[in-house]
């Protein structure tokens, strides 16, 4: 009655008292669309109201069809921790439509269920830098490692190379970039590179690189940390050598005994 004769009968608290009654769930959907013709502001709370009781990949089916979905993107960011793909695709179009490029690496980290690879795709040869840098990041997130490290290789995004290297655990991949960035004799990139990717770079490559490059000085703290990490090692095998010598001796005074 409210939604027909809006004009002398609706009253936003009654309605709202009204709505959660209703079992017809046709209902919700053509509220919704009441709201947002009268009472627009009041929707998200309208939405946030009906939340446990509507289809939320159909509510945003509705609202994708009036083309004013971000009007409900409060409502959407509350409803996301369900992890629903119709949401959380919803959410992406409206922050990538804003150049809201934080708030959607946010989602995009936090939240997986959605078409990622169709969407990787759509950024991979975008305009703006930011989005090919995400395109990038949902490659790495589906494991496609070296798609993701040829994206940021492309837009010298040499950090974010590093870090893709360092998740994959791949020595090769390691090599290959460090290879890479010496043909651009970047000495920094150099040192940040063994940073990185400290434990998949073997120090026989490593010292063959610098010295071709004559960057012997930029490999040092490569190497101090190494050797430091080797010595802990040897030191460990000692102890435990030396525990299983004691072991045996004292098991042999026992037997004699």
């Amino acid at each position: 009655t409210m939604i027909d004769h809006s004009p002398t009968a609706f009253r936003h608290d009654v309605f709202c008292q009204s709505i959660v009654k209703v079992s017809n769930h046709d209902l919700f959907y053509r509220a919704i669309i009441f709201y947002l013709e009268e009472e627009p502001m009041s929707l998200n709370d309208l939405l946030n109201l009906i939340v446990a009781k509507i289809d939320l990949a159909k509510c945003v089916s509705v609202m994708k069809k009036t083309g004013y979905i971000s009007l409900i993107e409060p409502f959407l960011k509350g409803a996301q921790s369900q992890n629903i793909a119709a949401v959380n695709e919803a959410l992406n179009e409206i922050y990538l439509e804003k150049q809201d490029y934080t708030a959607l690496r946010n989602s995009i980290k936090d939240y997986d269920s959605f078409e990622s690879i169709q969407l990787a795709q759509e950024l991979e040869t975008h305009d703006l830098l930011e989005c090919r840098r995400i395109s990038a990041l949902l490659y790495r997130k589906n494991k496609r490692y070296q798609k993701s490290i040829e994206i940021s290789k492309k837009d010298c995004l040499y950090k974010d190379a590093m870090e893709t290297v360092a998740e994959s655990k791949d020595p090769v991949m390691a090599e290959d970039l460090m290879r890479f960035i010496m043909e651009m004799e970047d000495k920094e990139l150099f040192a940040a590179m063994l940073y990185t990717c400290y434990e998949l770079i073997q120090p026989d490559v490593a010292l063959e690189v610098a010295w071709r490059s004559d960057l012997l000085e930029f490999v040092m703290p490569y190497f101090i940390q190494f050797v430091k990490d080797l010595s802990s090692k040897i030191d460990t095998v000692q102890r435990s050598t030396d525990d299983i010598k004691k072991k045996e001796e004292k098991n042999e005074l026992e037997r004699l005994d």
